[in-house]
């Protein structure tokens, strides 16, 4: 675990092949996701002495392992039902809704509604410094569309609204791969959901999984989906 620098008051927490986010604002720090491993908090805790805010993009595991560590979550209650089955916790869930503002001065973020990775994944914007968290679902490593939970349709409909706003962003920050990705992303992302959702475009067995997904490939946007022809 190893927190780089960002940007001012911005860093991400960096576990392998997935990282937190962490915002140390004037009065208040937030944290942005929970990781694979333990011990975030404590890591956290040496950065800043500041009093913690915890919220989740979305409930997948591999953004959990540290929702123990916390009194309070704050997370989409389309989330809630799915944590509280994957991980059992004491802590108490606060819900975050579309449009709600976390003010951490000199950060200021709105919380922007996008289901489809998952029913309750959430990004957040930072209008004046011209950023989004994204978690799962704007990255430059390859998006799970499959299992539980997953809907190609309303994942389009979260990155066509996300197109809506590309415009006004210089960089989004992801979850997975490098963290630094472009919004032209978002649009890469659209035209090949769209080539998959048609059954235009022939997909690759993916080794890694047991059973019929495949990972379909564009030039620089990747997902993974059952097999058009399985379905």
């Amino acid at each position: 675990m190893e927190i780089k620098h960002i940007q001012d008051h911005l860093m991400s927490v960096e576990e392998g092949y997935v990282r937190c986010f962490l915002i140390e604002g004037e009065s208040a720090a937030l944290v942005i996701d929970g990781g694979v491993e333990a011990g975030l908090r404590e890591m956290v805790e040496k950065q800043t002495s500041k009093p913690l805010t915890f919220l989740l993009t979305h409930s997948d595991p591999d953004h959990t392992a540290a929702c123990g560590e916390f009194e309070e979550i704050l997370v989409h209650p389309a989330e809630m039902a799915r944590l509280a089955q994957k991980r059992k916790t004491q802590s108490r869930f606060i819900a975050v809704q579309e449009g709600d503002r976390l003010d951490f001065e000199p950060y200021h973020f709105e919380v922007v509604l996008i289901p489809g990775h998952t029913p309750g994944s959430i990004a957040l914007w930072e209008k004046e410094k011209r950023f989004l968290i994204s978690g799962d679902s704007v990255t430059n490593a390859t998006t799970f569309m499959f299992g539980e939970g997953r809907n190609l349709r309303a994942y389009l409909y979260s990155l066509r609204k996300l197109a809506a706003i590309a415009d006004q962003l210089d960089v989004i920050y992801g979850s997975h791969g490098p963290v630094e990705v472009p919004p032209s992303r978002i649009g890469e992302l659209i035209a090949l959901g769209e080539q998959v959702e048609r059954g235009e475009i022939q997909g690759v067995p993916a080794e890694r999984f047991a059973g019929d997904i495949q990972e379909y490939r564009s030039e620089d946007a990747a997902i993974y989906y059952p097999a058009q022809d399985k379905e």
